[in-house]
């Protein structure tokens, strides 16, 4: 018989998803203390669960000092399966859950700006008028931060804007994407800005204001950065980084500020009367906005359901 299939079963047999979760908080909070404070365990029970794999597997999978402990290698092989097996144990009973009692699950999203304030508001509205039990937890963050933890199973989708290359796909080769529109770019300002009556501006005629640009790390700086070179401009000198859609709008409310911004995410603004779209010509299209997933992992009912309200929502957006 084959050794490797014995060793799969007898590995089947002897792991269990209780140890598995404890290594994952372990991980997690880089503290065994940590861990056992998370999982209302005491110090050494968590510290026995580890020790078990260890001797099981035959290899350390933390490294233990002063300020805690941290993975090795093999630790960071085995805990990144562990999320995977835990993300499917979670999908398993999302589904159970689903046939015994209806639409019941926890949906984990990761956000970026570009869906925070319009796609993902009208998306939980509809989620939530069908399966008001359901659980949604929104993680706010970048792109190369949010991906490789769609990939491990820690989050459920990412929405956002799907960047034009490819280079997203190197961390997370195991996740997809699914395009729901196509945004326009536009430079918003508060509503008494001097220049919002004008029928038609540059960004030279703007060069004079300050200005609120996104984080150097952002793809929608990289744009801004090229239309302004393309317009023959340095970048802004009187600059604010910020990529807090709450402080933006308190900065443009001084009336000379500017920011470019996603359409889509600038009209509640606009309509609510707090901003008003400059009439800036020749700007990029800012790109296409969907949800990044994992086709090859089952993710449950209400995942699926949240899928399906991100694809009617955007009637209410576009």
């Amino acid at each position: 018989m084959d050794p490797l299939l014995l060793n799969r079963t007898a590995l089947a047999r002897k792991l269990r998803f209780s140890q598995l979760l404890v290594l994952e908080q372990v991980m997690q909070s880089r503290s065994i203390l940590h861990a056992a404070q998370a999982l209302n365990l005491t110090q050494p029970a968590v510290s026995k669960v580890v020790l078990e794999l260890e001797a099981w597997f035959g290899e350390p999978l933390l490294v233990r000092s002063n300020r805690g402990v941290a993975p090795t290698e093999f630790g960071e092989l085995i805990g990144r399966r562990a999320k995977t097996l835990l993300a499917e144990l979670r999908a398993m009973t999302d589904e159970l859950n689903a046939y015994k009692t209806g639409v019941l699950g926890h949906v984990i999203i990761g956000t970026l700006i570009a869906a925070s304030s319009s796609l993902l508001p009208h998306a939980i509205a509809r989620l939530k008028a069908q399966a008001p039990q359901v659980i949604v937890t929104l993680r706010v963050g970048q792109m190369d931060q949010l991906l490789p933890i769609l990939a491990t199973g820690d989050l459920d989708l990412v929405v956002g804007r799907i960047p034009d290359d490819q280079s997203w796909r190197a961390s997370a080769q195991t996740v997809a994407a699914e395009t729901l529109y196509r945004d326009e770019l536009c430079v918003v300002a508060g509503r008494q800005h001097p220049q919002a009556k004008k029928k038609a501006l540059g960004l030279h005629d703007l060069a004079g204001c300050p200005w609120i640009l996104p984080t150097t790390d952002s793809s929608l700086r990289k744009t801004a950065d090229r239309l302004f070179a393309q317009a023959g401009l340095p970048p802004p000198d009187n600059l604010v980084e910020s990529m807090s859609v709450l402080t933006n709008l308190t900065l443009l409310s001084d009336f000379k500020t500017c920011a470019f911004m996603p359409r889509t995410i600038a009209m509640p603004f606009v309509e609510s009367g707090m901003l008003s779209v400059l009439p800036v010509k020749g700007l990029d299209v800012f790109g296409d906005i969907g949800f990044f997933h994992r086709p090859s992992h089952s993710q449950g009912p209400a995942v699926e359901l949240f899928k399906t309200c991100l694809r009617e929502a955007v009637r209410e957006v576009i």
